[in-house]
């Protein structure tokens, strides 16, 4: 995640405010423990526009490249398998998406216990996708 202005920072938190209130999930913010600055964000999303099945939920993340490899997206990861689990009973499937090059998501999503599902060409973008069923 490159760092982002003010605007652009208020905009993505009023985005997962919306979403929030019209979806009753989102993503959340992750913070620095030691600065409490804002390194990204984990969570839960509705995708109404998924191409192979309609309105999915994704688990997903977005961090900064400078906390990588601390275990952040597994923990957040498990955090929203766990409401996804207790909180979203009649969504059967939870999905995550990405580039197929993002090596570092897809072993995420494998060590949340994800299973490779195919590709799909999604907002102009090739992405792959994993999957988990109840």
């Amino acid at each position: 995640m490159r760092a982002h202005d003010v605007e652009s920072t208020r905009a993505q938190i009023e985005w997962a405010v919306s979403q929030w209130a019209e979806e009753g999930l989102s993503h959340w913010a992750v913070e620095d423990p030691e600065s409490g600055r804002l390194i990204g964000r984990i969570g839960l999303l509705r995708h109404h526009d998924w191409p192979l099945e309609p309105s999915p939920v994704e688990v997903g993340w977005v961090l900064d490249e400078r906390y990588w490899g601390r275990g952040l997206a597994t923990e957040g990861g498990r955090a929203s398998l766990e409401v996804w689990r207790e909180h979203l009973p009649d969504n059967r499937r939870l999905l995550s998406i990405t580039e197929p090059t993002n090596t570092r998501s897809r072993a995420v999503m494998e060590r949340l216990g994800l299973t490779y599902r195919g590709t799909a060409h999604w907002h102009g973008y090739d992405v792959i996708w994993y999957a988990i069923e109840r």
